[in-house]
């Protein structure tokens, strides 16, 4: 046997064996719907230290465990368009003003989200015998 097929029969059988270990190892849990709207709402450039935080990471976790995530972006923009309203107001971020207004809103536009989602209809009551 040459070298080079001695090289090629050991990459091949380190390959087989990694892919034979590798195939029985434990699959890689799903993230939890917490931590991906965490991430959804870091995306959309809504640190945790700021307001309208909570806001993003209640509905976008509660639009997650629905199935749904392009609610849960919506939330998360919803976060931030507010955000910038209420600083266009010229209102100081930290201020009762402030999260009064973030809390108007996000209300506001978190109904606009709502409306403009298509519905998502399971299975009827009335079909089941």
């Amino acid at each position: 046997m040459t070298r080079s097929r001695m090289h090629a029969a050991i990459a091949l059988g380190s390959l087989l064996i990694v892919g034979g270990f590798v195939a029985f190892l434990p699959p890689v849990p799903p993230a939890s719907a917490q931590s991906q709207a965490q991430r959804i709402c870091r995306e959309q450039g809504i640190r945790p230290d700021t307001e309208g935080y909570e806001f993003c990471l209640s509905q976008a976790t509660r639009a997650l465990e629905w199935g749904e995530p392009g609610l849960a972006r919506g939330f998360a923009r919803v976060a931030l368009d507010a955000r910038d309203a209420c600083m266009g107001y010229g209102l100081q971020p930290q201020t009762s003003g402030f999260r009064a207004c973030i809390e108007r809103e996000t209300y506001a536009r978190g109904l606009l989200v709502y409306a403009n989602d298509q519905p998502n209809y399971g299975p009827q009551i009335a079909d089941h015998p």
